[in-house]
């Protein structure tokens, strides 16, 4: 169970090219993976969804997350970089980020890294994950 499309369905009307999922309970949501804390990124963008981890993920997430593009994490090649990657490829000008959510250090050096704006966007995650669709209603009976 993943939610790339209907993210990405909502990116335009709210004024965004992409959203940064990077807590644990979106990444869940956009990707239907479950990784611990900090351990992976998510970007949904308008033609595309992605998701990155590193090596110790990289199988289990290759078996769960389907409709993105998987990316492996590595020396030199962080989260950033490889958005930054992404930004470049797509033309990305506003990345939405969960504002409630984000250090202030990582947005920090995501406004740092970034060649876009960041743009508060929990508040479009809340209102997409308060809607349950049928296999989320399933799961939640069980």
């Amino acid at each position: 169970m993943n939610h790339f499309q209907k993210i990405a369905a909502r990116l335009e009307s709210s004024g965004l090219d992409a959203i940064l999922l990077t807590g644990e309970a979106n990444r869940f949501y956009g990707s239907g993976f479950h990784s611990a804390g900090t351990d992976g990124v998510a970007l949904v963008t308008r033609k595309r969804a992605y998701y990155w981890t590193d090596s110790r993920y990289t199988e289990a997430a290759a078996r769960y997350v389907q409709g993105a593009e998987l990316r492996e994490i590595g020396r030199g090649r962080g989260y950033a970089a490889l958005i930054e990657e992404v930004i470049g490829e797509e033309q990305l000008r506003r990345i939405g980020f969960e504002d409630a959510y984000m250090t202030v250090q990582d947005h920090e050096r995501y406004r740092k890294a970034l060649s876009c704006d960041l743009v508060p966007a929990t508040q479009l995650l809340w209102e997409l994950r308060m809607v349950k669709d049928d296999e989320e209603m399933e799961a939640m009976a069980a």
